[in-house]
């Protein structure tokens, strides 16, 4: 890549398409700290903002909620939101006869294994992981009275320093830290180094808790993942990782050299596609931000969504493609490609926005239409704050 970069709308005219011309021109130093993507995500909240500001009904500006990365939430809404986690995993669970469901946080888990296949690397992924956030919000202020702010975390923030990440210090006000050290282990990925952890968590809040479902079995299928297994929430917070696949420049070059929905998300989660002026993604930022945390369930390709910091994860790959939906928002709010299967695999046809997406029995099934724009009310009102 060049060591300067041409504005988003240079790229864009290499590429065949046309982007607002309020997008400016970044250096390579703008990107690589941090402040081209603050630039960018202050024009998307900008563009959210002003769409609901002409909004009448549903989703209007003076009912949008507003989230933040976990460093500029308040001490009061980090302990809120521990804290509603908690309740969930003191709740009962909703499935019924799956033996490893004990709590309502279990069911999170249930949920994401059945739907693995039918949610990755295919048309689904965006959208779907968009409203799965989005119906654990409801479930943390339904069941366990959170009304505060729904995180995200950044990653590329704490590449280098992962133990030292307000997200996984292992401070009263984290989501616990890192894992015990085991030595001998090795659970990166891509050739990247060890982890720095590895055995189970022992600070925080979420020290000592047990995790009930998984891991993901190579044989025996549901019932063997879906089995009672208890064991302790293990992490292995990875810097090595973090910084390979997870960087501010990581993450800015994903929405700078992407000019189609299908690059985007494909780019995201490592598929071999490149970019604008060849830009290769590597195993890409949804890989990196898993196994940056790493550890069990955290890099459990079905059951990853027991570990609290998924949410953040997925909230920050959320936020760049609501950034990069609103660059260019007139072209892109109904963007989707692809099919509904992984990979195509079994074959299945193209998915169309009137297509319905599974979330029973933790909420009701929407269309892929109604996850499209994060201010459309239909139920989606919210926008991410540049942290």
């Amino acid at each position: 890549m060049r060591s300067i970069l041409k504005s988003v709308a240079a790229v864009a005219v290499l590429a065949g398409m046309t982007l607002s011309a309020a997008v400016p021109t970044f250096t390579q130093a703008q990107i690589d700290s941090g402040e081209a993507l603050r630039q960018l995500g202050k024009i998307a909240y900008d563009t959210a903002m002003a769409r609901a500001a002409k909004a009448t009904t549903g989703c209007t500006k003076d009912k949008i909620k507003i989230r933040k990365e976990w460093r500029n939430m308040t001490m009061t809404d980090r302990k809120g939101f521990q804290e509603a986690i908690q309740c969930l995993m003191s709740k009962p669970a909703r499935y019924k006869n799956i033996a490893g469901a004990k709590t309502a946080w279990d069911d999170y888990g249930v949920l994401h294994y059945y739907q693995t296949n039918f949610v990755h690397d295919n048309a689904l992924f965006l959208p779907w992981h968009r409203h799965y956030n989005w119906v654990l919000e409801e479930d943390l202020k339904t069941t366990c009275g959170y009304t505060g702010i729904f995180p995200y975390w950044e990653w590329g923030l704490d590449c280098g320093k992962m133990d030292k990440s307000p997200v996984f210090d292992g401070t009263e006000y984290s989501l616990g830290g890192n894992g015990e050290f085991v030595k001998g282990h090795r659970a990166a990925i891509g050739g990247a180094k060890p982890g720095s952890g590895g055995g189970c968590v022992k600070t925080g809040p979420f020290a000592n808790r047990t995790v009930n479902l998984g891991p993901t079995p190579g044989i025996g299928g549901d019932s063997v993942a879906l089995k009672y297994n208890p064991r302790c929430l293990k992490r292995d917070l990875n810097d090595d990782v973090c910084s390979k696949m997870a960087s501010l420049r990581n993450t800015t070059d994903l929405i700078l050299a992407s000019s189609t929905i299908a690059v985007f998300q494909a780019g995201s989660q490592g598929e071999g596609v490149t970019g604008t002026n060849n830009k290769n993604f590597g195993m890409g930022v949804h890989v990196g931000g898993h196994y940056a945390i790493s550890g069990d369930p955290g890099s459990d390709f079905h059951f990853s969504a027991l570990e609290p910091g998924f949410y953040l994860h997925h909230g920050n790959l959320d936020r760049l493609h609501f950034i990069w939906q609103n660059l260019d928002w007139e072209k892109r709010k109904d963007a989707i490609s692809g099919t509904g299967t992984m990979y195509n695999s079994p074959p299945s046809p193209n998915s169309k926005l009137t297509d319905n997406m599974g979330f029973e029995p933790l909420h009701r099934n929407i269309t892929i239409a109604a996850a499209m724009d994060t201010v459309g009310g239909t139920p989606l009102c919210y926008v991410y704050e540049p942290w």
